[in-house]
């Protein structure tokens, strides 16, 4: 927890400032922030908890150590994603290069129930909110991305796009496609729940 409550209601564009003005503390807000998201898609590529944890991590050590290179502070969260990503992408190639052809880089069911989201259906039973996980976990990277945005960190569209330096429409029609995906796979939890 900070140390300041006013830091909480703060938006992330005046934190970096707080942070690159000296207050280090005030880094620990955007941590518990975006923590959520961060920890959702590092799991969505490494699978494990333990290393995504540790990507989850590093990644806010590159963020905080590289935050005076931020170009935009109103993209904070595009840019947090993309150093997760990569380092997610860099744990896949060292674990590739030490274990070639094992782990599946699923995630298991046990971790997709620690992943919070901003909004949940109370009506699903546990076997289902996993199945909707996994289907998460099933879409292409791209759209994966966005979903996770929206639904765990529950950015807009129009938020998200500002985040990852894309036309709004162009995250609308993605995100349209990804929902289209997710209707089809997830056809049979809709009938169970209709029934």
């Amino acid at each position: 927890m900070t140390n300041d409550p006013g830091q909480i209601n703060r938006n992330d564009e005046s934190l970096i400032g707080i942070v690159l003005g000296g207050n280090r503390s005030a880094f620990g807000t955007i941590v518990e922030r975006h923590w959520n998201m961060v920890m959702a898609l590092a799991l969505s590529k490494v699978g494990e908890v333990a290393e995504a944890e540790d990507v989850a991590q590093e990644s806010f050590l590159k963020a905080y150590s590289n935050l005076h290179r931020l170009r935009d502070r109103s993209r904070f969260i595009g840019w947090l994603a993309k150093i997760a990503l990569q380092e997610c992408s860099n744990v896949v190639r060292r674990d590739i290069r030490r274990r070639t052809g094992l782990g599946s880089g699923k995630a298991d069911s046990e971790v997709l129930d620690t992943i919070p989201a901003c909004s949940s259906n109370p009506g699903l039973n546990r076997s289902q909110i996993r199945f909707v996980r996994r289907s998460v976990y099933k879409l292409p990277e791209k759209f994966r991305k966005l979903i996770i945005m929206r639904f765990v960190t529950g950015l807009s569209s129009v938020e998200i796009a500002r985040q990852l330096g894309k036309r709004p429409g162009t995250v609308r029609v993605w995100l349209h496609r990804a929902y289209k995906i997710l209707r089809d796979e997830l056809a049979p939890v809709i009938e169970e729940i209709k029934s």
